[in-house]
């Protein structure tokens, strides 16, 4: 059976980015290069953060079962486009991610990824991954495949998903702060690339790797994150240069295949 058009440039770039049924650990580490940087906060603040993000709903409650359909509700099934695209959205690695955003921008980011939007995306991906440890530690919460065996994930899973609390998500966290970076580096994009970010985390939900609870929690932590990152000078001094390295790599006309398909996939 031939796929779909639009689904082919999906599995395209997706076996770009990340290879189909490749696993991708739940958060994904900067290079060493990257990491000698730094995150943007200090321990304190991303300890504060992480005890404030809500809790999962106690099992078993009105609010649980209410969770449990929602995040049954925003399934989408295998070999679709929106399937394919949250498969390419697993990858959160810091010079690939920068290829979720390449549609609104009319660019090819990840082709030759700008230094500064790298830098950006792997200092805040540490402050991303140490508050989400923080939240993390308070509760266990399992995933949806683990609750229900019979779920297909979107990529192949070992025993890091099960061990690692479902709550909160920290790929909708990622997507919130790169989504939002982003948007201030490009600001005549800012809500499409907003929603390109929100919509990493609700590619967990297709996925069965998160309950809904999860990832609005993870895209709430990814808000209050932002904001503190955004008030450091060093993150002050990083955008100015990501906003010339981007206005330079948008002026080069490059375009990304697989738009006509993310759009698709987006508006199932």
């Amino acid at each position: 059976m031939k796929r779909p058009v639009a689904t082919l440039a999906l599995v395209i770039m997706a076996t770009a980015c990340a290879p189909v049924g490749a696993r991708v650990a739940p958060v994904v580490a900067p290079s060493q290069g990257d990491a000698e940087l730094g995150a943007y906060l200090d321990a304190e603040t991303l300890t504060r953060l992480g005890q404030s993000t809500p809790l999962p709903p106690a099992p078993g409650s009105a609010e649980d079962r209410a969770d449990h359909l929602a995040t049954a509700a925003a399934r989408i099934g295998p070999g679709s486009p929106r399937w394919t695209l949250a498969q390419m959205q697993a990858e959160i690695s810091p010079a690939l991610a920068l290829g979720h955003f390449d549609c609104p921008l009319g660019t090819r980011l990840s082709q030759d990824p700008p230094p500064a939007l790298v830098r950006l995306f792997s200092r805040a991906l540490q402050d991303v991954s140490a508050s989400a440890r923080v939240a993390k530690g308070r509760i266990f919460r399992a995933r949806p495949f683990v609750d229900d065996p019979s779920l297909q994930t979107c990529i192949r899973v070992d025993d890091t998903y099960r061990t690692n609390s479902s709550a909160p998500s920290s790929h909708a966290t990622a997507g919130i702060v790169f989504g939002l970076i982003m948007a201030d580096a490009a600001p005549d994009q800012a809500d499409a690339l907003n929603l390109r970010g929100q919509a990493i985390g609700e590619s967990r939900l297709v996925c069965g790797l998160h309950y809904a609870a999860d990832v609005t929690a993870g895209q709430r932590l990814g808000y209050d994150l932002f904001a503190a990152i955004a008030a450091t000078p060093d993150y002050q001094a990083d955008i100015v240069q990501a906003r010339i390295e981007l206005a330079a790599a948008r002026r080069q006309g490059r375009t990304n295949p697989a738009c006509a398909a993310e759009r698709l996939a987006l508006s199932q």
